[in-house]
């Protein structure tokens, strides 16, 4: 079974988008129901690419949003830890 799109693993996906969720306001039941949700909608579609259940053309599309959005939460990580433990903000 692959568990990545794009060459992005979906575990560290669905925690980076967990976490930003988390800044916004989303905690306990609902971060859980968050990573439930996200885990069976990335592993299911994971597996659809992976079985051919998608059109080939769609697919490079589905990876460009995935490796877009995993790119945006590394950025958003960065500016956390910069501003946050290097500049003391």
């Amino acid at each position: 079974m692959d568990f990545a799109i794009g060459g992005i693993g979906i575990a560290a996906l669905i925690f980076g988008i967990v976490e930003a969720a988390k800044a916004f306001g989303v905690n306990g039941e609902g971060s859980q129901f968050l990573a439930i949700f996200l885990g069976f909608v990335f592993v299911g579609l994971a597996q659809a690419i992976t079985n051919e259940m998608i059109p080939a053309n769609i697919v490079p599309w589905i990876e460009l949003f995935v490796i877009a959005l995993a790119g945006s939460l590394m950025a958003s990580g960065y500016y956390d830890f910069i501003t946050k433990k290097v500049l003391r903000l």
